[in-house]
Protein backbone atom coordinates (compact mmCIF):
# COMPACT_ATOMS: atom_id res chain seq x y z
CA UNK A 1 0.00 0.00 0.00
CA UNK A 2 1.49 3.61 -0.88
CA UNK A 3 2.16 5.70 2.29
CA UNK A 4 0.18 8.54 1.18
CA UNK A 5 -3.05 6.18 0.35
CA UNK A 6 -6.21 8.10 1.59
CA UNK A 7 -8.60 10.43 -0.07
CA UNK A 8 -8.00 14.27 -0.65
CA UNK A 9 -10.37 17.33 -1.73
CA UNK A 10 -9.84 17.54 -5.22
CA UNK A 11 -8.43 21.19 -5.12
CA UNK A 12 -4.89 20.81 -3.33
CA UNK A 13 -4.55 24.47 -3.31
CA UNK A 14 -7.86 24.45 -0.47
CA UNK A 15 -9.04 28.39 -0.60
CA UNK A 16 -5.72 30.20 -1.36
CA UNK A 17 -5.36 33.44 0.14
CA UNK A 18 -2.64 35.69 -0.82
CA UNK A 19 -0.62 37.96 1.47
CA UNK A 20 2.38 40.21 0.84
CA UNK A 21 3.03 37.94 -1.95
CA UNK A 22 3.30 34.30 -0.35
CA UNK A 23 -0.19 32.22 -1.30
CA UNK A 24 -1.54 30.94 1.94
CA UNK A 25 -3.78 27.40 2.63
CA UNK A 26 -6.94 29.04 3.68
CA UNK A 27 -7.53 32.20 5.42
CA UNK A 28 -6.09 33.30 9.37
CA UNK A 29 -7.66 34.72 12.13
CA UNK A 30 -3.77 36.35 13.05
CA UNK A 31 -4.32 38.65 10.25
CA UNK A 32 -6.95 40.47 11.82
CA UNK A 33 -5.93 43.21 14.59
CA UNK A 34 -5.72 42.25 18.21
CA UNK A 35 -5.56 46.00 19.41
CA UNK A 36 -8.90 48.05 19.82
CA UNK A 37 -10.81 46.79 22.60
CA UNK A 38 -14.21 45.19 22.06
CA UNK A 39 -13.72 45.72 17.81
CA UNK A 40 -15.01 42.86 15.80
CA UNK A 41 -11.24 42.35 14.27
CA UNK A 42 -10.17 41.62 17.81
CA UNK A 43 -12.88 39.46 18.71
CA UNK A 44 -12.29 37.42 15.20
CA UNK A 45 -8.61 37.10 15.85
CA UNK A 46 -9.20 35.74 19.39
CA UNK A 47 -12.09 33.48 18.57
CA UNK A 48 -12.37 33.33 15.17
CA UNK A 49 -11.24 30.19 14.16
CA UNK A 50 -14.94 28.84 13.77
CA UNK A 51 -15.75 31.40 11.70
CA UNK A 52 -12.81 31.41 9.18
CA UNK A 53 -13.57 27.68 9.02
CA UNK A 54 -17.09 28.35 7.62
CA UNK A 55 -15.94 31.56 5.59
CA UNK A 56 -13.26 29.23 4.11
CA UNK A 57 -15.98 26.16 3.05
CA UNK A 58 -18.31 28.62 0.91
CA UNK A 59 -15.61 30.38 -0.89
CA UNK A 60 -14.33 26.86 -1.53
CA UNK A 61 -17.68 25.46 -3.03
CA UNK A 62 -17.80 28.69 -5.47
CA UNK A 63 -14.17 27.50 -6.66
CA UNK A 64 -14.52 24.36 -7.24
CA UNK A 65 -17.62 25.60 -9.10
CA UNK A 66 -20.05 23.48 -6.90
CA UNK A 67 -21.76 26.75 -6.20
CA UNK A 68 -22.66 29.92 -7.73
CA UNK A 69 -21.19 33.08 -6.93
CA UNK A 70 -22.99 35.56 -4.91
CA UNK A 71 -22.39 39.00 -2.95
CA UNK A 72 -20.76 37.65 -0.60
CA UNK A 73 -18.20 35.80 -1.69
CA UNK A 74 -17.32 38.07 -4.28
CA UNK A 75 -16.30 39.91 -1.77
CA UNK A 76 -13.02 37.93 -1.76
CA UNK A 77 -13.09 36.57 -4.97
CA UNK A 78 -14.54 38.62 -7.30
CA UNK A 79 -13.11 38.79 -10.85
CA UNK A 80 -9.64 38.49 -9.88
CA UNK A 81 -7.85 35.19 -10.57
CA UNK A 82 -6.37 34.92 -7.03
CA UNK A 83 -8.02 36.10 -3.32
CA UNK A 84 -6.87 39.08 -1.95
CA UNK A 85 -6.46 38.72 2.33
CA UNK A 86 -7.71 42.04 2.88
CA UNK A 87 -10.83 41.46 0.75
CA UNK A 88 -11.26 37.93 2.46
CA UNK A 89 -11.00 40.14 5.74
CA UNK A 90 -14.07 42.21 4.63
CA UNK A 91 -15.53 38.80 3.26
CA UNK A 92 -15.24 37.13 6.42
CA UNK A 93 -16.23 40.19 8.68
CA UNK A 94 -19.48 39.62 6.78
CA UNK A 95 -19.80 36.12 7.05
CA UNK A 96 -19.17 36.86 10.86
CA UNK A 97 -21.96 39.26 11.10
CA UNK A 98 -24.69 37.71 8.93
CA UNK A 99 -24.37 33.97 9.62
CA UNK A 100 -21.37 33.02 12.67
CA UNK A 101 -21.93 35.81 14.72
CA UNK A 102 -19.24 34.91 16.96
CA UNK A 103 -18.64 35.84 20.69
CA UNK A 104 -15.89 36.31 23.39
CA UNK A 105 -15.03 33.24 24.79
CA UNK A 106 -17.48 31.06 23.89
CA UNK A 107 -16.67 31.66 19.84
CA UNK A 108 -18.98 29.78 18.09
CA UNK A 109 -20.44 26.70 19.33
CA UNK A 110 -20.73 23.38 17.35
CA UNK A 111 -24.59 23.68 16.28
CA UNK A 112 -24.74 27.03 15.39
CA UNK A 113 -21.44 26.12 12.85
CA UNK A 114 -23.46 24.00 11.35
CA UNK A 115 -27.09 25.85 11.17
CA UNK A 116 -24.97 28.94 9.61
CA UNK A 117 -23.81 26.38 6.92
CA UNK A 118 -27.66 25.50 6.64
CA UNK A 119 -29.06 29.02 6.75
CA UNK A 120 -26.27 30.45 4.08
CA UNK A 121 -27.17 26.83 2.08
CA UNK A 122 -31.16 27.92 2.51
CA UNK A 123 -30.76 31.48 1.45
CA UNK A 124 -28.50 30.56 -2.04
CA UNK A 125 -30.14 27.24 -2.91
CA UNK A 126 -27.62 24.79 -2.05
CA UNK A 127 -29.28 22.10 -1.29
CA UNK A 128 -26.86 21.37 1.22
CA UNK A 129 -27.68 19.92 5.02
CA UNK A 130 -25.42 20.43 7.70
CA UNK A 131 -25.21 19.18 11.43
CA UNK A 132 -22.97 18.91 14.02
CA UNK A 133 -22.62 15.13 15.35
CA UNK A 134 -22.28 14.39 18.74
CA UNK A 135 -21.00 10.72 19.98
CA UNK A 136 -19.01 9.62 17.40
CA UNK A 137 -17.19 6.81 17.75
CA UNK A 138 -13.49 6.13 16.34
CA UNK A 139 -14.51 4.93 12.97
CA UNK A 140 -18.04 6.66 12.38
CA UNK A 141 -16.38 9.83 12.47
CA UNK A 142 -13.67 8.25 10.11
CA UNK A 143 -16.60 7.20 7.71
CA UNK A 144 -18.18 10.40 8.12
CA UNK A 145 -14.95 12.31 7.19
CA UNK A 146 -14.44 9.80 4.45
CA UNK A 147 -17.55 10.00 2.90
CA UNK A 148 -17.39 13.57 2.73
CA UNK A 149 -13.70 14.22 1.15
CA UNK A 150 -15.22 11.61 -1.29
CA UNK A 151 -17.84 14.47 -2.01
CA UNK A 152 -14.83 17.20 -2.55
CA UNK A 153 -16.30 18.64 0.90
CA UNK A 154 -14.21 20.37 3.32
CA UNK A 155 -14.27 19.13 6.81
CA UNK A 156 -14.83 21.28 9.83
CA UNK A 157 -13.59 19.75 12.47
CA UNK A 158 -13.07 20.94 15.99
CA UNK A 159 -9.93 19.81 19.19
CA UNK A 160 -12.77 20.38 21.92
CA UNK A 161 -11.52 21.90 25.14
CA UNK A 162 -10.96 20.05 28.12
CA UNK A 163 -13.83 18.78 29.77
CA UNK A 164 -14.78 19.08 32.70
CA UNK A 165 -11.89 21.38 33.42
CA UNK A 166 -12.80 24.01 30.46
CA UNK A 167 -9.23 25.93 31.27
CA UNK A 168 -6.72 22.83 30.90
CA UNK A 169 -4.38 22.95 29.16
CA UNK A 170 -4.43 19.58 27.70
CA UNK A 171 -4.19 19.03 23.77
CA UNK A 172 -2.56 17.43 20.88
CA UNK A 173 0.21 18.56 18.81
CA UNK A 174 -0.12 19.88 14.97
CA UNK A 175 2.87 18.40 12.19
CA UNK A 176 4.60 19.34 9.36
CA UNK A 177 5.46 16.87 6.85
CA UNK A 178 8.84 17.09 5.22
CA UNK A 179 10.19 14.89 2.81
CA UNK A 180 14.00 13.55 2.30
CA UNK A 181 15.86 11.95 -0.01
CA UNK A 182 15.32 8.18 -1.28
CA UNK A 183 11.00 8.89 -0.77
CA UNK A 184 11.91 8.99 3.18
CA UNK A 185 9.73 11.60 4.79
CA UNK A 186 9.17 12.29 8.68
CA UNK A 187 6.71 14.40 10.56
CA UNK A 188 8.08 17.38 12.43
CA UNK A 189 6.09 18.75 15.17
CA UNK A 190 5.51 22.50 14.33
CA UNK A 191 2.66 23.22 17.35
CA UNK A 192 1.72 21.39 20.49
CA UNK A 193 -1.31 21.38 23.34
CA UNK A 194 -3.76 22.25 21.04
CA UNK A 195 -7.29 22.72 22.29
CA UNK A 196 -10.38 24.56 21.50
CA UNK A 197 -10.04 25.27 18.08
CA UNK A 198 -11.70 24.52 14.69
CA UNK A 199 -9.56 23.54 11.55
CA UNK A 200 -10.49 22.17 8.19
CA UNK A 201 -10.08 18.80 6.91
CA UNK A 202 -8.89 18.28 3.28
CA UNK A 203 -7.41 14.92 3.30
CA UNK A 204 -6.53 11.74 5.45
CA UNK A 205 -3.57 9.88 4.73
CA UNK A 206 -3.63 6.29 5.33
CA UNK A 207 0.32 5.88 5.84
CA UNK A 208 1.34 2.09 6.33
CA UNK A 209 4.92 2.85 6.42
CA UNK A 210 4.89 5.02 9.22
CA UNK A 211 1.42 3.45 11.00
CA UNK A 212 -0.25 6.14 11.00
CA UNK A 213 -3.63 7.85 10.22
CA UNK A 214 -3.12 11.17 9.37
CA UNK A 215 -5.17 13.92 8.89
CA UNK A 216 -4.33 17.01 6.48
CA UNK A 217 -5.65 20.10 7.84
CA UNK A 218 -5.76 24.18 6.79
CA UNK A 219 -5.38 26.24 10.49
CA UNK A 220 -4.36 30.21 10.95
CA UNK A 221 -3.70 29.86 6.90
CA UNK A 222 -1.20 27.15 7.13
CA UNK A 223 -1.03 23.10 6.02
CA UNK A 224 -0.47 20.55 8.75
CA UNK A 225 -1.20 17.21 9.99
CA UNK A 226 -3.03 15.35 12.73
CA UNK A 227 -2.69 12.53 14.02
CA UNK A 228 -5.89 10.59 14.23
CA UNK A 229 -4.85 8.28 16.94
CA UNK A 230 -3.37 11.19 19.16
CA UNK A 231 -6.45 12.82 18.21
CA UNK A 232 -9.18 10.58 19.75
CA UNK A 233 -6.70 9.75 23.24
CA UNK A 234 -7.34 13.33 23.51
CA UNK A 235 -10.80 12.92 23.17
CA UNK A 236 -11.17 9.89 25.07
CA UNK A 237 -8.94 11.28 28.24
CA UNK A 238 -8.91 14.62 28.30
CA UNK A 239 -12.13 16.38 26.07
CA UNK A 240 -15.14 14.81 24.84
CA UNK A 241 -17.23 13.26 21.32
CA UNK A 242 -19.92 16.73 22.60
CA UNK A 243 -17.10 19.51 21.57
CA UNK A 244 -14.52 17.47 19.87
CA UNK A 245 -16.50 16.62 16.65
CA UNK A 246 -17.22 17.68 13.46
CA UNK A 247 -19.40 19.16 10.95
CA UNK A 248 -21.18 16.81 8.84
CA UNK A 249 -22.71 18.10 5.45
CA UNK A 250 -24.92 16.00 2.83
CA UNK A 251 -25.38 17.21 -0.56
CA UNK A 252 -28.33 16.92 -2.32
Amino acid sequence: MPMNQGINLLNPNYVPVVKDQKTYYGGSQMWFSDNKKLSTDRLLHNYGCGTIATADLFLYLVLQNQAESNSLTDIAIGKADTIDYQDYMSYVRKIHSLYTKTKPIIAVLGPKVASAIHRYSKTYQLGLKASWKMNLSYYDMLALMEEMLSKDLPVIFSIGPNTPNLWGKKGIRFFTHKELENKKYEYQVARSEINGHYVTVTGIIKDEIKKKLMLRISSWGKMFYVDYEEYRDYVDHFSGTITSSMVYIRKP
